[in-house]
């Protein structure tokens, strides 16, 4: 019976879906690891550490403060090549570039995608539908530090940033769990009694002043 046991939870934890993602600022001249809620400032330059245990395809979508909406990643300034392979470690830009901030202060929504096939594919999936809009976060809201958050570190942080659920329509929904591990997020799915084939779909929120 114990063997049974463990041969059981051997086979739900290799069906677990695990994604890893770190957002970076670079400071100096060199990259550091920012707690996921740290309220940025206008001008900083931010990369993201990107990492799955399973294979699939990655599409980034940013809505900035003013409303606007464009493609993070692929692309030809961030990199074209969003094949993803189990337990390797990307950054967002592929390339030696970086994303910069910029518009009014508030909430940058970046919309993460991980598909297991290339989005656009017919015979296999329908292209990927824009985000959704608003983006629930109101756009009068200013991001404030949080003085019971990582206080000892002096370091500003809003609890409204960082990771969050995602609904885009026309996409199958998924149960999903955020964890925090130190300064990194990570995106935990469950076995689940939907199609093994339905993306992922989360949104990454970038408080800026």
């Amino acid at each position: 019976m114990r063997i049974a046991l463990l041969v059981a939870l051997a086979l739900a934890a290799a069906a677990q879906q695990r994604l890893e993602i770190a957002i970076e600022k670079r400071d100096a001249g060199a990259w550091k690891t920012m707690d996921p809620g740290h309220v940025f400032k206008e001008g900083d330059q931010l990369r993201f550490r990107f990492k799955s245990n399973q294979p699939g395809y990655l599409y980034v979508v940013n809505e900035g403060t003013s409303g606007q909406q464009s493609t993070l990643f692929p692309s030809e300034e961030a990199g074209t090549d969003n094949k993803v392979e189990p337990g390797r470690e990307y950054l967002i830009p592929s390339t030696s570039g970086a994303f910069r901030i910029i518009g009014p202060k508030g909430y940058d929504t970046v919309y993460w995608v991980l598909s297991p096939v290339r989005i656009g594919e017919p015979a296999k999936y329908r292209p990927l539908p824009p985000p959704p809009a608003p983006n629930g976060v109101p756009g009068n809201l200013s991001p404030r530090c949080d003085d019971t958050v990582l206080k000892a570190r002096g370091e500003c942080v809003d609890s409204g940033a960082g990771l969050k659920p995602n609904r885009v329509p026309g996409l199958q929904a998924r149960e999903l769990f955020f964890v925090r591990k130190g300064d990194q997020s990570i995106v935990s799915v469950p076995p689940v009694k939907v199609s093994a084939n339905a993306p992922i779909t989360y949104q990454f929120r970038i408080a800026h002043q």
